[in-house]
This record gives structure tokens, sequence and C-alpha cells, in this order.
């Protein structure tokens, strides 16, 4: 059986580095997963053997997928790289770049950026030495069957690509063996992915510097994707210099030029233009590309243009007619969407129309008309967001005896998910599925797309998900990572773990960083969804901790957050474990995590997860404590009922050369508020407070007044909320009210002090009363519903 590194290598990419590195201390195995077809699902049940179960079918076993072949190689040499380690040898580098090209050649995967990076790095490593052995050097051959693979477009970055396709070219070129054919991949490499400005330069130069060396035409091709490039990258100036250069040149003005020219200006609506270069006759008189006509139209009907349209259908119908484009069925086939679109015929005109250009072209059976002109038609329908008029196209096409092909199904597909019908779409995914066709990659989208609509319907069928992704799989076809989100979620609200297990393992293992990077984020934004139950919420986070070990800390300390707001400390202890005990000195806790943890302590008490963090904290050489630290850790023994172990805490802050701080003196009061003779302390810390003349701000002075009322000394308390204004400079205002009244220790005092505050302060209390809502604490005492933030 293959190795199954490269499946949990990207699962801990970056557990000890954020580049892209793996340490081979975190290879570790990883779950199975499944290749199967659906309708061979069994349920997941305790197993009990019975004597007539001898006789039925085991469950259905979760089977293992190949990796991509070499991958794992290239990923430990940029490990290795990184770790300034030694590399795997030169013989298994090869090897696995071999393996990984022809893989990727054969089934037609794009490289991600990540693979890029690994890929290059490897190229760059063996170009520093020369060696005799074909085994232990990389071919010619080797270096284009790369190259060719670069040329396909990520998903996401493409920035590695373009620095691989340059350094294939340079190695290629230190060696004496680059050819024509390199610089054209070059050249197209640079105008596909953003850079058709150099790619310019580079071709300006090769023609001037190739002249009589190499033939007219092989030098002209040169200046085709460079024009692309530019018309892509909307630089029209350098566009219009470029066609001039490479007219004067020589190149033809011929249908592909005439369509990037005409479609480049149609596009930016910019009439005058748009006409002059779809008027240019067209070398050899070849009539313009079906594309070219389509976009025509649709600029025509934007810019009112629908007269000279018309002018242009004529002149098409009329060379149809003649002998010149008799046989010329894209002409046929345009000249039917445009009667539907321009003239608004129906489909019985179209039928009339399609049975003429049949019979004028009966001597040519490749020239007449068939699926692929209905699929054309039902392309424009589906265009028009016009599902009734695709399906009257879908009727056609079997009257006329045209059996739907992988297109027609895919295009029924895509209609009737846009309309919602979401049965009928099935029903055509089934048709294509039954075809047993090469899935297209162009046409991969759609199937996207509706594993998405599946997953968002209000009730999800399930089944059916599983129906199109295991299609999928069993083509090695790796889905789009918003597809994986939308199956993952889906399968989560079902608890549905085993599937989302699965459906991590066959694809996240085939993305890059920035892919898995979106990935990561939906998981941790479905772990911070308050609606969803804590239990599902760990199952999340437990898959997001297992495929993506690179979360980073703010995600981490996020999710800790939301399990103390939802009363779980000792899950949040278990996140905080998790990052203390991770490889990644990067994402190990600082000392503001500690600090974040022990305030949630505070909004979620529970002694026996915040010993154990501070016992991490004990252990932990890489934090220095200070006065926030200490703040924390008061905080979190006085929220667990231990206020002498948190006043331990104040005198060191005390004898420390930072002192302490505002939060400080506001955390010893609230520790002297539980501490039983904590009002003589709070009042010896007070006099001290007001010898040294310090000023004080709102926090602290409230925290010294709710300690007043704690420990029973209403009027005292009442004298402090008058004298409040001349101390802080504000009145009391409802919290101030609201946190005396919660913490006096019996019902006399409380109707006393609600008596005196509905007096003295009416619209406070009024808006205190009618904001929260009041309930009975432990003792059976009225408190009101709110929290007292904690803060170090």
């Amino acid at each position: 059986m293959r190795s199954q590194l490269a499946r949990h290598v990207l699962r801990r990419l970056l557990a000890s580095e954020a580049s892209v590195v793996l340490p081979s201390s975190l290879i570790v195995p990883r779950p199975a997963f499944r290749i199967y077809p659906v309708r061979n699902r069994v349920a997941r049940t305790i197993q009990r053997r019975t004597f007539m179960k001898l006789f039925q079918k085991p469950p259905r076993a979760l089977k293992d997928l190949d990796s991509e072949p070499g991958y794992e190689t290239l990923l430990q040499f940029r490990a290795a790289e990184t770790d300034d380690v030694r590399p795997p040898p030169r013989v298994e580098l090869v090897k696995a770049w071999r393996e990984l090209f022809a893989y990727k050649t054969r089934h037609g995967r794009v490289v991600n950026s990540t693979q890029a990076v690994c890929a290059h790095r490897v190229l760059l490593h063996l170009s520093d030495q020369s060696a005799d052995n074909p085994d232990l050097q990389l071919s010619d051959e080797d270096l284009r069957t790369a190259r060719e693979c670069l040329l396909k477009p990520p998903r996401d970055d493409f920035a590695n690509h373009i620095e691989f396709s340059r350094s294939i070219y340079r190695e290629l070129e230190r060696r004496g063996e680059n050819q024509a054919k390199d610089f054209y991949a070059l050249v197209a490499a640079l105008s596909q992915y953003g850079r058709a400005l150099e790619a310019r330069d580079l071709v300006l130069g090769y023609y001037r510097k190739m002249a009589g060396k190499e033939s007219d035409v092989v030098r002209l091709r040169h200046f085709m994707p460079v024009i692309r490039g530019l018309a892509k990258e909307n630089r029209e100036t350098e566009l219009l210099d470029l066609v001039s250069q490479a007219r004067e040149a020589g190149v033809e003005y011929d249908p592909a030029l005439h369509g990037i020219m005409t479609t480049f200006f149609a596009q930016r609506d910019n009439v005058g233009e748009t006409k002059r270069w779809f008027n240019k006759r067209i070398s050899r008189d070849l009539p313009p590309a079906p594309t070219t006509y389509y976009e025509i139209l649709k600029f025509a009907f934007r810019n009112n243009q629908e007269e000279w349209a018309m002018g242009i259908y004529q002149n098409l119908i009329s060379r149809l007619e003649s002998e010149s484009l008799r046989y010329y069925k894209p002409g046929w086939d345009t000249s039917f969407q445009w009667a539907v679109l321009l003239l608004g015929k129906g489909v019985d005109h179209v039928e009339h129309m399609i049975r003429v250009a049949s019979e004028r072209t009966q001597d040519k059976p490749a020239s007449q008309p068939n699926i692929g002109t209905m699929n054309g038609l039902i392309k424009i329908a589906t265009d028009k967001n016009d599902p009734y008029l695709a399906e009257r196209f879908i009727a056609l096409a079997q009257k006329l005896g045209f059996e739907p092909n992988y297109k027609t199904y895919m295009l029924q597909l895509e209609y009737r998910i846009r309309a919602n019908d979401l049965d009928g779409a099935f029903a055509a995914y089934q048709s294509l599925r039954d075809l047993d066709e090469t899935t297209k990659d162009r046409e991969l989208g759609v199937l996207n797309s509706f594993i998405r609509a599946l997953c968002s319907a209000s009730h999800p069928n399930y089944e059916r998900v599983l129906d199109v992704t295991s299609y999928l799989e069993q083509r090695r076809v790796t889905l789009e990572p918003e597809t994986v989100v939308s199956i993952c979620m889906a399968f989560l609200r079902n608890d549905e773990t085993y599937e989302v297990i699965d459906t991590l393992s066959l694809h996240t293992v085939h993305y890059s960083l920035a892919e898995r990077h979106m990935v990561r984020k939906a998981f941790v934004q479905y772990c911070l969804e308050k609606k969803n139950s804590t239990a599902r919420v760990w199952d999340a986070y437990a898959l997001l901790r297992q495929f993506f070990p690179e979360v980073e800390t703010e995600d981490r300390v996020a999710i800790m957050d939301t399990f103390f707001d939802r009363k779980r400390a000792d899950m949040a202890a278990h996140v905080f474990g998790h990052m203390r005990s991770h490889g990644n000195p990067r994402l190990r806790p600082t000392l503001e995590t500690y600090v974040r943890y022990m305030e949630g302590i505070g909004r979620s008490p529970d002694e026996e997860s915040m010993k154990t963090v501070h016992n991490m904290l004990k252990m932990d050489t890489a934090i220095q404590t200070n006065t926030l630290l200490y703040n924390a850790l008061m905080i979190g023994y006085v929220a667990c009922g231990l206020p002498y172990r948190a006043l331990d805490f104040w005198t060191e802050i005390t004898t420390s050369p930072e002192g302490p701080s505002y939060n400080t003196l506001e955390i010893v009061f609230r520790a002297y508020e539980v501490t039983p003779d904590g009002d003589s302390l709070a009042n010896e810390l007070w006099e001290k407070i007001k010898r040294m003349e310090i000023e004080v701000p709102e926090n602290v002075y409230l925290a010294y007044v709710v300690t007043t009322a704690a420990h029973g000394h209403l009027t005292d308390a009442r004298m402090l909320l008058d004298d409040m204004e001349n101390v802080v400079g504000k009145g009391p205002d409802l919290h101030s009210l609201g946190n005396v009244f919660n913490v006096l220790p019996n019902e006399e005092m409380k109707k006393e002090f609600q008596s005196w505050a509905n007096e003295e302060y009416p619209q406070a209390w009024a808006h205190l009363w009618q904001k929260y809502q009041r309930r009975r604490n432990e003792d059976g005492l009225m408190v009101f519903k709110f929290r007292r933030p904690w803060k170090a």
C-alpha cells in the first residue's frame, strides 16, 4: 500500500513553521476515508453477533485513496529545507518529481500554489549540482512536462507558477536546450498570469534577436498570447500599440485576433471601436468566430445597436445561403441563436431553420445540425435564465432524433439549478452519470454548484449529496473549497461526523495553503455561531484541530472564548491545552493568552480547569510573570471562590518593581468583596489611596462601593454613591445601582436600597428596571440579570 504521508502532511503543514514545512515529529496516522458508491452506504449501528447475521453482508469498509504520487517526498524536502536538516536523496527527489507531474499530466490535475512552491524549491536544489546519472538529474522532458502542467491555472494565487515557469526556462537556457516552444510556453505563462507587459518586452526582443535564425511563422506566433494577456489585463494603450507592431511584422488579422479586439471593446461598450474592429476584413475572407458573434449580440442589446446587429445577421444568412459558407456549421448554429435572441423567433421557427440547414448540407454530414447545435440553443436559453425555453429545446432535440450528450445534460443541470428545481437537476445528473464519460474540467463548476445547492436546501437530501460526491471522487476530482465547506457544514448539522472526516480526508490534501485557509475559516466560524449546540461545536473543533493544525492563535482563542460563553470551562481548558502542547512554538499560548483564559474563568468559574491552566503556566518557561498576569490569576481565583489565594498574588504585585495598575485595584476590591474580613481590608486600602492622592477611575471607585455594600454597610455605600460625582466626575448610572443592589446580603437591605434609589436616582433606576430582568440567586435573593465584566 502506498505511504499515506502526504495526506496528513498538509493537515500538519504549518505545525512547526508558518511557511510550507513539515517536521517529521508530526507525521502521525490519519483516519481512513471513503471511496464508495452511495447505493452501498449502510447505517453505522452497534454490532451484535447473532446467528442470522452470519449470512448478512458486513458493513461497508472505509477505503483509502492514494494521494498524488511523489508529492509527499517534495513536502519532505521543503520541510527539511526550512528546518535546515538533511533533505531526501537526489534519486528520490528526481523520482518524486517525475511521478507527480506524470500523474498531473495523465489525469489533467491542476498544480496548486503550494505544490508549485515545493517543486520549484526541488528544481533549484537539483540545479545546484550536475550529475551524469540520469536518475540523479531532471531531463529536459521532465522540465517541459512540469511546465505544461503549470499552464493550467490554479484556483488561488498563481505568483508561484510564474516564478517556477521562469526557473524552468532559465534551466533549459543554461543547458543550451531551449527551443522556440520553450520560449512560447514562458510567454504564455507570463501573459496568462498577469505579467503581459513583461511578456511583451520579451517577445519584441526575441523577434528582433531571432531574425534570420527562425522562420517568420515561428517568431510571429509569440505575439498572440501576449495580445490576449494585455486584453485580459485591460491595458488598452499597450494592446493597440502591440497589435500595430504585430500587424506591421506580418501577423494576420485572423478570426482569433479579430475576436480578441472586437470582444475587448464590446465588453467595454465602446461602440465606435467595436464596430471598427468588427468590420475590419478578416484575412482570407474567413468568418468571425462564433464566440465573437455572441459577444457582439450581447453588446448590441446593451447599447441599443439592434439595427446594426440586424445587418450582421442578414450578411451571415446571405453568406450561408451562398457557396462561401454553405458548409460552415458554426455559422448555421450562430444563425439559429441569433434568430432566437435578435428576432425573437420561437422553437417552431428554429425547427424549420434546422430542417432547411439539414437539406442544404445533406451531402456533407459533418456540416449538418447535430446535438452540438441544440446545445448552443440550450446555452442561450440558460444565459437568458429562461428554463422553459431550454426545456423546449431539449424536447426539440429529442424530436429531431439528436441523442443528448454529456454537455446537454450538464446544461440541463445548470438551468435547473438556477430555477431551484433540485429534483429536476438530480434527474439531469443521473442521466449524465449514466453516460460514464470523462468529466470535463470546464464543467466541474456546475457539479460543484449542484452540490452546494443540495447542501443549502432547507432540508438537504444527504443521500443525493453523497451520490454526486462519490461520482466525482471515483473520477479523482477534487471539489472546490467552497463545496467542501458546504458539504461539511451540512453533515455537521446532521451529526454525521464520519462523512465530514471522509470529505476532508479526500480533498483537503490536494489544496494549497490559501484553499485550506478558506475551509479552515468556515470551521472556525461554525464553532463561533451561538445557534450551534455545544456538542456539535466540540465535534467541529475536534475536526478542525485534527485536519488543520495550522489554525491561527487568534482563532483558537476565539473558540476558547466561545466555550466560556457556553459555560464549558472544561472544554476551554482543553482548547488551551492543545495550544500549550502544539509543536509550533509560535502557536503556543502567550502571556496574553493566559490572561484571556483567566478572564474567561471570571465569566465561567471552574476551579479544576483554572488550576489545570495555572499548572501549565508554572511549567511554561517562556512566560515572564508581570502585573497583567498576576491580575488575571487573581481574577481566576476570586471567581472560583478562593480569594485568599488571590490576595497572595496581590502581595506579589505590591512587592514587584512594576507595581499595581488601576485594574489591579479593582480586582483587589472584588477579592475583598467575597473575603469574610474584606470590609476592613478594603477600608484600609481606600484610606491609603486617598492619602497618596491617586486619581481614582470609575471602575475602582465602584468596586470599593460594591465591596462596602456586600459586607452590609448600606449607609456607607449610599454615601459613597452620593459622593461619586465629586470623586470620579460622574454620578451613579444604572449599572452602578444594579451592582450595589445585587450584592446586598439580605432582602431588607434590598428593599431599603430600592426605595432610596428610586427616590434619589429615579431615571437611572427606572432604566435599570426596564432594561434588565430579575432572577433569584442561590440564596433566594432577587438580583438583576447582567454580568460584571472582568478585565486584567
